[in-house]
């Protein structure tokens, strides 16, 4: 893994961070002279698809933001199995262990695609939460967002049916990674049944029944480790549990 002296690869010069980062959930409220202070330390990685931006149990060392491309987030399995635990777009936040307290990544990062990571040590994001108390309340309110969404998706797997939760997942990543065919909109990444079983915590006999049942009633197209959403309306209708609309 590599990380770039050169702070303007593929034009990230300090001009370009600085102007990126509002539309950054974190960092949306900041006032300009902090917003100044981060893209100051950010430094602009490039990086080839395929290529690892971090390894599962190397040190937490970096704070990551997707500038550029797509980002998934995996897990090896004890037989070497890949789970994706979750697909980053740009202007999202990853690898943020090391700020949370951890001392090595818990999961691996991989590049779907050739991109740009602005990356900034975590020492220096330390300090910067220490020299900004607008960046540490910055911070506050993303955990406390991360919180919510964590409490949500504990509920969703608690008690919600596993059909509702497998159409879910799918939408999720339609909207991170969908691609419109001519056959409806595809998943843009290798999606096994294992994987979507994880993703929608359930078994991978429930998620094998499920797609290959709404395959055959044409709401997907369900190959080996490829998903095409046919009827997208329907898919929503079933992520909401609104019946009248999967018997239209």
């Amino acid at each position: 893994m590599r990380q770039s002296d050169d702070p303007r690869p593929n034009g990230w010069d300090a001009a370009r961070r600085t102007a990126f980062l509002p539309s950054v959930r974190l960092f949306r409220e900041l006032p300009p002279e902090a917003l100044a202070a981060i893209a100051h330390r950010l430094r602009p990685r490039p990086l080839e698809a395929g290529e690892f931006v971090f390894l599962a149990g190397t040190p937490a060392a970096h704070v990551s933001l997707l500038a550029e491309g797509r980002i998934k987030i995996i897990r090896e399995t004890e037989d070497g199995r890949e789970v994706i635990l979750r697909v980053i777009q740009p202007g999202e936040i990853f690898g943020g262990a090391g700020i949370w307290g951890e001392a090595v990544y818990p999961a691996s990062a991989v590049a779907l695609d050739a991109g740009v990571v602005l990356q900034m040590p975590v020492g220096d994001f330390s300090a910067l939460i220490g020299e900004h108390p607008d960046v540490a309340l910055a911070v506050i309110r993303e955990l406390a967002q991360r919180l919510r969404e964590a409490e949500a998706r504990i509920s969703e797997l608690q008690t919600e049916r596993a059909e509702r939760r497998i159409a879910r997942a799918l939408l999720r990543l339609a909207s991170k990674t969908g691609v419109q065919t001519e056959d409806g909109v595809e998943i843009g990444l290798r999606l096994t049944r294992q994987d979507l079983a994880e993703l929608a915590g359930t078994t991978l006999s429930t998620a094998s029944r499920t797609l290959s049942a709404w395959d055959r009633a044409g709401l997907i197209i369900a190959g080996r480790e490829r998903v095409v959403i046919r009827e997208m309306h329907r898919l929503v209708a079933l992520a909401e549990d609104l019946h009248e609309l999967e018997s239209e």
